[in-house]
């Protein structure tokens, strides 16, 4: 009998430490971990989190409450409503099929709000904990992606971005590079030495991001850091770190623009592509052909003036065993890269240009460098060239080359064509797709029908989707929870505010499950939690009266 009881015992021991280990707060607290980490490393785990939420909440006895809590807090239904306006678009739609698509993916918008909000928020150690806890998995993220870059052959360096697309990776990094920043300063929390990891791990995020090429990433970091500048210009009130904080925001983009303007010079040819001096004759008598269909250019001259291909081909047959109609090693025509290879070195395309390239040169083209510069220059610095050639030439003559840059003033010119035609309610949360595909022939663009996309900007995706009305509540409900909370003066979601508005200039944040995750959780994640970071008492209590009694 003893023994029954002792056994008894241990086993209500045991089923009380399971259920104080699995309480609805370890779950919330899970299911927000497992959220920061698949963030910038698994589509598939992001949704498997936001399920856990979402049971979690659903199994809670105080589920009536929290219903009653959500409707009285002004600031979460107003960011519920970005989803509710997509609802309304279904009034005046016909492919219900693709808007229900389009409402399943927007589904973190619907769910996100209610849960966090009616959750009690985290104390300081939580959120800092979870802080750490992202920035270790863009880290991992990061790694995962230099070991494919120096084991595979990425051809796309935009490609080694594995777990989701490359955009919203480098947003994830761009975030948490000022996460990293800030914990670097956290005196309170971590030991002296622990902080220098973060300040590691911040370089290490933005080395990664120039790695990676991305301009959209490194464009976010260096606008936000200026945000942050202006508002430390008006807070603080020592006259010496005002002025540092005007020369910084003097010099960097006067620097910035001076280097940008040798790059164009270093781009654009001085000479248009026909003028009277140009030569007719090779050195052996033979006719020049210049082709103006070869609009490239490299270190600005023109790919297409002085070739003779009779001569081009005899004269790298002499200098290589790759024959002169087959390919590099990186797969590409072997005679293209040989043009634009002379055309880098100012060498015409001739016998003398051929004859006139070291071996090291012939061993380059060989390898499928197009540009002398290739070999020396950082691949940033190629990117932000191509960026400029290709906007000139679209500027010059509507020509899109195929850069995602250009692309972009397509998609948006169809964009804005949509919302001419349709500006007071728009065309509806179903027919925005249709719209475009039927606007692209309409206004004679160059872009193949396999690339008939959407605007790749939320304001001119939502303003043609929901018209004027929809895209000026659209608007209203980004900016007035930071503004009815207080949390413009709060650094996590000030970052966050500037990122997530800058991400919606050059992308559809809203329109992938990557993006649309990333915005509703993180705009939730700041409002509402780590109040003990507020930069004032009484917005601490608002949000706290907020969650507690509604508003």
């Amino acid at each position: 009998m003893q023994e029954k009881d002792v056994f008894t015992f241990t086993e209500r021991m045991n089923a009380m430490n399971v259920r104080q280990i699995f309480t609805h707060r370890n779950i919330y607290l899970f299911g927000l971990s497992l959220m920061l980490v698949t963030l910038p490393t698994s589509r598939y785990l992001m949704s498997i989190a936001q399920f856990i939420l979402i049971f979690n909440w659903l199994f809670d006895r105080k589920l009536l409450s929290k219903f009653r809590n959500f409707f009285k807090n002004k600031p979460a239904l107003v960011i519920f409503s970005v989803f509710f306006i997509h609802v309304i678009g279904l009034l005046w739609t016909t492919d219900f099929q693709y808007a229900l698509k389009d409402l399943r993916i927007k589904l973190p918008l619907l769910a996100l709000p209610i849960i966090i909000s009616t959750t009690p928020p985290l104390g300081k150690k939580d959120f800092f904990n979870l802080m750490t806890l992202y920035v270790a998995a863009n880290l991992f993220g990061t790694f995962f992606s230099l070991g494919k870059l120096l084991t595979d052959d990425v051809f796309n360096i935009r490609n080694i971005s594995v777990f989701i697309s490359h955009i919203r990776f480098a947003l994830n990094l761009a975030l948490a590079f000022f996460v990293s920043i800030y914990l670097f300063f956290q005196n309170d929390y971590l030991f002296p030495r622990l902080r220098w990891l973060f300040l590691v791990s911040g370089l290490w995020l933005f080395t990664f991001l120039i790695l990676m090429e991305s301009v959209t990433g490194l464009s976010v970091v260096l606008i936000t850091a200026f945000v942050l500048l202006m508002v430390y210009f008006f807070r603080t009130r020592n006259f010496w770190h005002k002025f540092t904080v005007v020369v910084i925001l003097i010099v960097i983009p006067v620097a910035l623009a001076l280097y940008l303007r040798s790059l164009y010079h270093e781009v654009i040819p001085d000479e248009p592509f026909y003028h009277e001096r140009l030569d007719k004759l090779t050195r052996q008598g033979n006719p020049y052909f210049h082709d103006s269909t070869l609009t490239g250019v490299e270190n600005g001259h023109w790919v297409g003036q002085y070739i003779e291909m009779d001569e081009l081909k005899a004269g790298w047959k002499k200098r290589s065993r790759i024959p002169f109609e087959g390919f590099d090693e990186k797969g590409n025509p072997v005679r293209f890269t040989l043009m634009r290879y002379l055309t880098s070195k100012g060498l015409r395309k001739d016998a003398d240009g051929v004859m006139a390239l070291t071996d090291d040169d012939v061993r380059a083209v060989e390898m499928g460098f197009a540009n002398k510069d290739h070999l020396i220059e950082s691949s940033l610095k190629r990117r932000i060239k191509t960026v400029i050639w290709e906007l000139e030439i679209y500027r010059q003559t509507g020509c899109l080359s195929g850069n995602s840059v250009t692309q972009r003033l397509e998609f948006w010119r169809a964009g804005l064509q949509i919302i001419r035609e349709n500006f007071w309610i728009g065309v509806g949360t179903g027919d925005i797709d249709n719209a475009f595909k039927a606007m692209y022939p309409k206004i004679k663009s160059q872009l193949p029908p396999e690339q008939w996309w959407r605007t790749h900007n939320q304001y001119l995706t939502v303003f043609a989707t929901l018209g004027l009305f929809g895209f000026l509540w659209f608007i209203f409900a980004l900016i007035y929870p930071g503004l009815k909370l207080n949390m413009f003066s709060n650094y996590f979601y000030l970052v966050f505010f500037v990122i997530g508005a800058l991400s919606m200039i050059t992308g559809d944040t809203l329109d992938t499950q990557a993006g649309v995750t990333f915005w509703a959780f993180f705009t939730m994640f700041f409002l509402f939690n780590g109040e003990e970071n507020a930069p004032s008492r009484n917005q601490k209590q608002l949000r706290l009266k907020i969650f507690q009694h509604g508003q």
